[in-house]
């Protein structure tokens, strides 16, 4: 850039932008703007709604206060359907779905598949 436009930019007001970038100057300021144009300037970019921003962090507090029980109290405290917080702590319901068939398994016995597969060994 040169020296001529670094003055200009440090110069500009919203009143020299174009009608459809005074809104982005007037919520930003006029150096963040700047700064965007000068890390996003030509290209589309998507602006997410603000809870889009947040909803890492809702997900991640679902995972953190599920306790197998309060999964109608959760969608409620956060604003989300039944099904997203099942969805949230599904990985959570299929370990311990998992940790409960190694639980229940006797040393050495064998699963459906193997007695299955010994049978038509047999055969």
């Amino acid at each position: 850039m040169t020296a001529n436009e670094e003055k200009l930019l440090r110069d500009l007001t919203i009143e020299d932008l174009q009608e459809q970038h005074r809104d982005f100057a007037e919520a930003l300021g006029m150096e963040n703007l700047i700064k965007l144009s000068e890390h996003f300037g030509g290209t589309s970019i998507y602006v997410p709604q603000r809870r889009e921003l947040v909803k890492q962090r809702v997900y991640g507090l679902i995972r953190k206060e599920y306790d197998g029980t309060n999964i109608k109290e959760l969608a409620s405290r956060y604003d989300v359907s039944e099904s997203t917080v099942y969805n949230v702590v599904r990985d959570i319901l299929l370990r311990g779905a998992a940790k409960r068939e190694v639980a229940s398994n006797i040393p050495g016995q064998m699963d459906l598949m193997e007695c299955m597969l010994a049978l038509q060994e047999k055969l």
